[in-house]
Formats: structure tokens, C-alpha cells, sequence
């Protein structure tokens, strides 16, 4: 079964790179598709996969206290 999920979340980011490359590894090793924006002021994105592989992803951004109160669809 396959998941699909929306997010956003404005605040402030820095080291951008180190998370997009974490992102894309998580994202790659899941089998997570989508797209994920990533700028100082937040994240936002869709993505799809297996449900495990989405919901690996989420509890990494929900760890980051950054993403706390992330809005999710």
C-alpha cells in the first residue's frame, strides 16, 4: 500500500545541503518519491511511497525540533 503525504512547515533553516542530502538518502534507501523544497524559511513538499518508507520519513522530521507542529496532510 502506498501513502502520500503534504507538509510544510516555516522556520528558519540552516545547513541546508546536510538535510537535503539526509532527505535524499532517507528518501532513496525507502523508496520515497516526490519533491521536498527546502529554503532558510521551511520545507514544503508531497511525496509518496510504501507507507513504512513515509512514515520513516516523517518520524525523521518530526525528530528535528525545528519541524515541531509541522503541518501535514
Amino acid at each position: 500500500m502506498y501513502l502520500v503525504a503534504a507538509l510544510y512547515r516555516f522556520v528558519h533553516l540552516d545547513k541546508l545541503h546536510s538535510l537535503q542530502a539526509d532527505l535524499r538518502d532517507l528518501c532513496s534507501v525507502h523508496e520515497v518519491k516526490g519533491t521536498l523544497l527546502l529554503a532558510e524559511e521551511g520545507i514544503n513538499g508531497t511525496v509518496a511511497g510504501p507507507e513504512d518508507g513515509v512514515e520513516t520519513l516523517l518520524d525523521y522530521l518530526r525528530s528535528d525540533p525545528r519541524f515541531k507542529g509541522m503541518s501535514l496532510k
